[in-house]
C-alpha cells in the first residue's frame, strides 16, 4: 500500500557528453526488471484528482507526505499535504515542473524555477506551517527544471543540480550547508553536458550521490559521489536513449531504478546496483503512455513507484494533462 494515497480511485485513461573521456560500452543482454509492471496506475489525490503540467514530484519525511506540481492553467506552484486541499505559498511563476526534498527529520524543501531562471526554494514543516515565502538561490541560474536530493538521513544538507541557464549545457551541481547554513557557488560536474535538467538522488546504502543525464547525443549518462569526496569521478555512458530527463531513486538493498523516456512518450525502467553497474535490462511501460514529460520516481519502503502525467484527451478542448502514479518494483 502506498501511504496517503487514495488506492480505489482508478486512472481515468488508461551527445555524446563532449567534454567527457568515458567511451559507451557494448550492448549488453540483460533479464529485464523482474515481475511484471501492473496495467494501470491509480489517480494522484489531493482532496480530488491533480491537474497539471509536466511532471509530478512528491516526497515523504516525519510520517507526512508532500506532493508538488505546476498548475493546469496558471504557471504557479501549487502543493499538497497528505492528499489534503492544494495550497500556494507567495507569488511564484514557473514555467516548468517544481519539485520536493525531505529536510531535516520532519521538514520538506521545495524548488522552482523562475520565470527570470533564478532558482528559488521555500520550507514546509511537518505540522503544515511554512515559511511564507520563496528565496532565491544566490548566484545558480537555469531555464529547466531542477533536481535535488537530501544529503543523508534526517540531513539539513540538501544537493541541487541543474542545466545552465539558457544554451549553456553544461551540469551544474550547488549544496546547502545546513539548517543554518548557506548555498555554496555553483560547479560543473566533471565536465557533463545534458540536453535536459538532471537528475539527482542519494543512495543511504553506499553513501553516495548519483547524478543522471541525458547527453548531448540523448544517450543516459551517469556518475556518482561519495559524500564528502573532494571531486566528481568520469561519467558512465549506459547506450540508452532518453528525450528527456532521467531520474534515479534507491532501493532499501541499495540498488538503484532508473526511468527513461522513450521517442514514443513510452517511459522504461531498469535496475542498477549501487555504483551504477547496470543489472537487468530495460522494461517498457506501455500501459499509461504516451506522456508528455519525464517520469520521476519515489521509494516508499520497499517499493518504487513512478510518478507522470497523463492527457485525458477530452473532445473538443485543449489538452488536460491528470498525475498519476503506479507501482513498478518491490525491492528485494
Amino acid at each position: 500500500m502506498k501511504t496517503y494515497r487514495c488506492l480505489n480511485m482508478k486512472f481515468l485513461v488508461v551527445a555524446f557528453l563532449t567534454a567527457l573521456v568515458a567511451v559507451a560500452p557494448a550492448t549488453q543482454a540483460f533479464a529485464q526488471l523482474p515481475g511484471s509492471i501492473p496495467q494501470h496506475g491509480e489517480a494522484e489525490n489531493a482532496n480530488g484528482a491533480v491537474y497539471l503540467q509536466d511532471t509530478y514530484s512528491e516526497a515523504r519525511n516525519g510520517g507526512h507526505l508532500l506532493g508538488v506540481w505546476r498548475g493546469s492553467t496558471n504557471n504557479t506552484v501549487w502543493m499538497s499535504r497528505d492528499n489534503g486541499t492544494p495550497f500556494q505559498i507567495g507569488g511564484s511563476i514557473t514555467y516548468v515542473s517544481p519539485t520536493v526534498v525531505p529536510w531535516g527529520p520532519t521538514a520538506f524543501m521545495v524548488f522552482h524555477t523562475g520565470d527570470g531562471g533564478g532558482i528559488f526554494y521555500t520550507v514546509v514543516n511537518q505540522d503544515g506551517s511554512n515559511w511564507g515565502n520563496w528565496y532565491a538561490i544566490p548566484g545558480n541560474y537555469t531555464n529547466l527544471p531542477v533536481s535535488a536530493a537530501q544529503m543523508g538521513t534526517n540531513s539539513y544538507q540538501v544537493y541541487l543540480v541543474y542545466h545552465g541557464l539558457g544554451n549553456d549545457t553544461r551540469v551544474f551541481g550547488t549544496w546547502f550547508s545546513g539548517q543554518n547554513g548557506n548555498w555554496a557557488n555553483g560547479a560543473t560536474i566533471n565536465g557533463g553536458l545534458t540536453n535536459s535538467g538532471p537528475g539527482v538522488s542519494w543512495n543511504h546504502v553506499t553513501n553516495q550521490l548519483v547524478v543522471t543525464a541525458q547527453g548531448l547525443d540523448n544517450q543516459l549518462w551517469i556518475t556518482h559521489q561519495t559524500l564528502g569526496a573532494s571531486s566528481w569521478p568520469g561519467w558512465t555512458a549506459t547506450g540508452a536513449s532518453t528525450v528527456d530527463t532521467p531520474h534515479s531513486v534507491a532501493c532499501s538493498n541499495g540498488n538503484l531504478i532508473v526511468s527513461i523516456l522513450f521517442s514514443n512518450g513510452n517511459p522504461a525502467y531498469a535496475i542498477f546496483d549501487g555504483w551504477a553497474n547496470q543489472q537487468s535490462g530495460w522494461s517498457t511501460d506501455t500501459s499509461i503512455g504516451p506522456v508528455p514529460s519525464a517520469v520521476q520516481l519515489s521509494a516508499n519502503g520497499n517499493t518504487v513507484n513512478s510518478l507522470y502525467s497523463v492527457n485525458l484527451h477530452v473532445a473538443g478542448q485543449a489538452p488536460l494533462y491528470q498525475a498519476g502514479w503506479k507501482q513498478i518494483y518491490s525491492c528485494p
